[in-house]
C-alpha cells in the first residue's frame, strides 16, 4: 500500500519546514521540494546522508546520495537522487538525515521522517510535494557568484604587495658592522668557495 511521508526538514535556528511526499518519489523530488521552498538554486552540489540518531551522518559511500557524481571513481558507490526512491531506505519514523544544501560553506539542514500513513481517497485530489508547515526565514545559500563578488583580484594583489614590503629578512637585516650577521656567518668571509 501507498505510504504518504512527512519530513521535517529544520536548522538549527529557528527554520522550520513540514514537507509531505508520497513513498515512491524520489529524493530529488523532496530536493527540489526544499529548494523550491527556500528559493535556492537546485542546480548547486547538495547531498543528503544517512544518519544516526545524533545526526551524524555516515561515511559509508550506499548511504550517501547524491544530485549528481562529481568524481566517478571516489564516487561509484554513492545512491544518485533521481534514482533513488524515498522508500529504498526502509523509511521509519523519526530516521533521520543529514541534507547538505550548500557545500560551498558546508552548510545542511536536519531532515527527519516525523510521520508516516497510509494513503487515503482523499490523498487523490492533493498535489505532491505538499508543504504543511512553514516557520522562519530560510538561512541564505552561497552560490559561485557571491564567492566571486567578495573576492576581488586586484585588491588581493594590493594586499600581496603590501606584505611583500613590510617582511624583513633576518639574514641580511641583522647585519653586524663587521658583515657577520647574528648566527655568525657572513655575506663577505674572505672564504672563497
Amino acid at each position: 500500500m501507498q505510504k504518504i511521508l512527512k519530513y521535517r526538514i529544520s536548522d538549527d535556528k529557528d527554520f522550520v519546514r513540514e514537507i509531505e511526499l508520497k513513498d515512491d518519489s524520489t529524493f530529488k523530488d523532496l530536493h527540489v521540494a526544499i529548494q523550491k521552498n527556500c528559493k535556492y538554486d537546485p542546480s548547486l552540489i547538495t547531498m543528503f546522508y544517512i544518519a544516526d540518531e545524533n545526526w551524524e551522518p555516515s561515511d559509508e559511500p550506499e548511504k550517501t546520495i547524491l544530485l549528481e557524481r562529481i568524481d566517478e571513481k571516489t564516487q561509484s558507490d554513492c545512491l544518485l537522487m533521481e534514482d533513488t526512491p524515498l522508500n529504498y531506505t526502509k523509511p521509519e519514523k523519526g530516521m533521520k538525515y543529514q541534507y547538505v544544501y550548500d557545500l560551498l560553506s558546508e552548510n545542511y539542514f536536519y531532515v527527519e521522517i516525523i510521520d508516516i500513513r497510509n494513503y487515503t481517497k482523499k490523498d487523490e485530489k492533493t498535489k505532491f510535494p505538499k508543504c504543511t508547515f512553514a516557520e522562519g526565514i530560510p538561512p541564505q545559500q552561497i552560490t559561485i557568484d557571491d564567492i566571486e563578488e567578495e573576492f576581488d583580484e586586484q585588491s588581493a594583489l594590493e594586499d600581496f604587495d603590501e606584505l611583500e614590503e613590510d617582511v624583513e629578512n633576518p639574514y641580511y637585516d641583522n647585519e653586524f658592522e663587521d658583515g657577520y650577521d647574528e648566527f655568525g656567518g657572513g655575506y663577505d668571509d674572505g672564504y672563497d668557495y
